[in-house]
């Protein structure tokens, strides 16, 4: 005869079995849920704006004024000091349309001292997609400030073209221009692109060997139950 505590051991032994099923259901269920949602994250921003490459560091977004929503990232997306980079922006509408026929004007400055390092003039924009080449000179961190004129300046069709500002203290200040200006941080070093790139593809690789060993001692676990 079988005794009510085999039985009550036994039934314990279910439920437990049951249970370390569905625990484990649940962490391998979370898992691949954190990588197709990072994985998702990583290409949604692509599709905003209106770049070949979409970056992940040195990169920005803001709307400035009433009308407009500001994308900024450099190419490459680590740049360093003395390389050739490209400053990349994409002017849109409040709801991501295209935009043409503006004017702009870039600024660089040097965040320790204050300096304005580079300007490029009051130019006409065809389209709000454009770039503009330039060489960080040290690893410490920049402000690149965009300036787009009003539509309702006298100065947008005279001799505000071709013409630089004096700088300023208050970058986004705008007291003197009719006009909108958006400012956007950057970091320039030697080697965080290569320690950003490693902890990234590592966490991945170790979400995959958790999946993998919790697959492998599931598969174990079964066998010997077997």
């Amino acid at each position: 005869m079988i005794s009510y505590n085999y039985i009550k051991l036994k039934n314990y032994r279910i439920n437990d079995i049951y249970s370390f099923k569905q625990n484990t259901k649940f962490l391998i269920s979370m898992s691949l849920m954190i990588s197709i949602c990072y994985l998702i994250s990583c290409s949604f921003s692509s599709a905003e704006a209106h770049f070949s490459h979409s970056a992940h560091y040195n990169n920005g977004d803001t709307g400035i004024g009433d009308k407009y929503m500001v994308l900024q990232q450099i190419e490459p997306e680590y740049t360093k000091p003395n390389e050739l980079s490209q400053i990349q922006f994409s002017i849109q509408d409040k709801q991501g349309k295209d935009t043409s026929n503006l004017v702009g004007m870039v600024e660089i400055y040097s965040t320790l001292t204050n300096e304005r390092l580079s300007a490029y003039p009051w130019t006409k924009l065809a389209v709000g997609d454009f770039q503009i080449p330039y060489i960080f000179p040290k690893v410490g961190n920049y402000q690149i400030v965009l300036s787009i004129l009003n539509e309702n300046s006298n100065a947008s069709s005279g001799d505000i073209i071709n013409t630089i500002p004096p700088a300023r203290t208050i970058l986004g200040d705008n007291s003197n221009c009719n006009c909108e200006r958006a400012v956007f941080n950057v970091s320039i070093t030697e080697s965080f692109g290569f320690i950003f790139t490693s902890v990234i593809y590592g966490s991945a690789v170790g979400v995959i060997l958790i999946v993998g060993l919790v697959l492998s001692w599931v598969s174990k676990q079964k066998k010997k139950q077997d």
